[in-house]
């Protein structure tokens, strides 16, 4: 190729990465023997890379934020101190995973210095966050960074003023050090763009960190951070926690700041923001401390609910569950399938009634889903493509011209939207369920470019976010080689479709050996409180 044939957007993104690597200082960068292929562990190279002290890998391996949060108030610990730690882990976390795109350390520990010297001027801290580092998804605006959202036409245009949710965190005590990366268009269960390019497990580099929160996932799960702020439409928060086995929570419309400035466009499905973490812990005190901030004060499509600790609490009654195995689309795979029985085993035998739930409505809502996802025709990616004709990557969930619906036709699909939701409502009303356990997604894990050819099935995730029901993740095991071997059942499965097919001849547990494995708890429409507590069992029982 001749250097007058190389598009010439690919220059803007040479000098983007260039930009990036800079931001990483010199001593924090590993040798070049180490980052060449195949690349070694993630978590034991930066426990062993000697580039975090002793103090600094025990801060930064912690996984419940309370305990970092009353270190920085017994001033055992300053925040430059513990932004340093996080900021070199992310630092390490980017080299081996890609999970980055903007990193502003130097600015991330100037604000961590103004909250120390206030701190020990006035004896006061800023906020529930004071000093903790706070990683957030580069679908948010943070005044001065780019908000490239994986495209490279939006290369070199900072934000203006920070999303609703970062002037919160700021105003919390959080300090912002990193964006991480995302899809191009955000719309696959996969991390990568053209910009950044590909962002892989925390864990197994032979691995996708998924998406459209890969980054973030990837961040959390090599202990870059211990809380982040993903994004969802269709599981884009609850597939990376899945995949790198972390807790989180897609919300109902409206408990969590979202006024994402990014072009923004009708969406028929709304888009939510939600925490991130290594234990449940964390994120109730991240929710319970941005509700008692009052969002509703600074974001108007903030609906004015605080957190409800008590319908949070551990349960004093014995619950009434429903469970998903199998939705009749796309079985799950072994280690999913046994993760759900084993949850639901100790879920009876400690008292809990649990009911396999009929999933006949999935089709039809899923459908409706992805029908109101490609309503726009692929405008909106087709326009971003446009600004320097970078071509659009294959595979992600995009409309074309003949999906494009007019007002007529977006109408009457609000009203098929709104008559399926009373439909499941009833559904969940009539069955007394305190909550439905299901599957995150049907398979364990894909290699990287692997999406484009997936045949995938978004059924177990996107109905949820169509129902604008709050799900919460949990880890319960790992897939292992003794347990998850292909059984008869398995091998004796008849694909239903092109997903089922596809889902069925991919799975190599071999390749997924000690993946962790998530399930999702569902807790209905504002039922955020309602799922953490459910989860709160499955933990206690899990971990008993």
């Amino acid at each position: 190729m001749t250097l007058s044939s190389i598009p010439h957007w690919k220059s803007a993104v040479q000098q983007k990465r260039t930009a990036q690597l800079n931001a990483i200082p010199p001593s924090w960068r590993l040798p070049s023997t180490i980052l060449t292929f195949p690349l070694p562990n993630t978590l034991e190279t930066i426990r062993t890379c000697g580039l975090l002290s002793a103090e600094e890998l025990e801060w930064t391996e912690t996984n419940d934020a309370t305990n970092l949060l009353a270190l920085l108030a017994s001033r055992e610990v300053s925040s430059v101190q513990l932004t340093t730690a996080f900021c070199k882990r992310a630092a390490i976390a980017q080299q081996m995973t890609k999970c980055l795109t903007e990193i502003f350390f130097d600015r991330a520990l100037a604000r961590a210095k103004e909250l120390d010297d206030q701190y020990e001027k006035t004896g006061i801290l800023t906020g529930p966050l004071h000093g903790l580092p706070v990683s957030i998804k580069d679908r948010f605006d943070v005044e001065g960074m780019d908000t490239t959202i994986g495209w490279v036409g939006l290369i070199g245009k900072p934000a203006q003023r920070s999303s609703s949710i970062a002037r919160l965190l700021e105003s919390m005590g959080a300090v912002l050090y990193v964006k991480t990366n995302i899809p191009q268009s955000l719309m696959m269960s996969d991390s990568y763009n053209h910009i950044f390019g590909q962002s892989i497990n925390a864990f197994n580099h032979k691995l996708i960190s998924g998406g459209s929160s890969g980054g973030e996932g990837a961040l959390i799960g090599a202990r870059g951070s211990i809380l982040g702020i993903g994004t969802d439409i269709g599981g884009s928060i609850r597939i990376p926690a899945a995949l790198q086995g972390l807790y989180s929570i897609c919300p109902t419309t409206g408990r969590v700041p979202w006024d994402c400035s990014f072009m923004h466009q009708h969406y028929l499905v709304p888009p939510v923001a939600g925490p991130m973490a290594r234990n449940i812990a964390t994120i109730e005190y991240f929710m319970q401390s941005l509700l008692d901030s009052n969002p509703w004060d600074v974001d108007p499509g903030c609906i004015p609910i605080p957190w409800r600790k008590e319908l949070a609490a551990l349960p004093d009654r014995k619950l009434k569950l429903g469970v998903v195995f199998d939705d009749g689309v796309v079985k799950p795979q072994p280690p999913i399938t046994r993760a759900l029985r084993e949850v639901t085993t100790k879920l009876a035998a400690a008292g809990h009634e649990v009911i396999e739930w009929n999933t006949s409505l999935h089709i039809t809502g899923t459908n409706l889903w992805k029908k109101a996802i490609l309503a726009d025709g692929g405008s909106h990616c087709k326009q971003l493509c446009d600004i320097v004709d970078e071509p659009l990557i294959e595979g992600m969930l995009v409309g074309t011209p003949a999906d494009e619906l007019s007002i007529l036709e977006r109408e009457k699909l609000e009203e098929e939207k709104w008559l399926f939701q009373e439909r499941y409502l009833k559904q969940w009303k009539d069955s007394g369920i305190d909550a439905l356990l299901m599957p995150v997604t049907p398979w364990v894990g894909y290699r990287p470019k692997t999406w484009v050819t997936s045949y995938q099935w978004l059924g177990y995730t996107a109905l949820l976010n169509l129902l604008n029901y709050a799900a919460v993740t949990v880890p319960v095991t790992y897939a292992d080689p003794a347990l998850d071997q292909p059984d008869q059942e398995w091998l004796a499965h008849t694909p239903r479709n092109q997903s089922d097919e596809f889902s069925h001849g991919q799975y190599d547990i071999d390749l997924v050996k000690n993946m962790p494995i998530c399930i999702q708890i569902v807790g209905g429409r504002f039922g955020e409180e309602k799922a953490v507590a459910v989860a709160k069992v499955v933990d206690e029982l899990i971990h008993s």
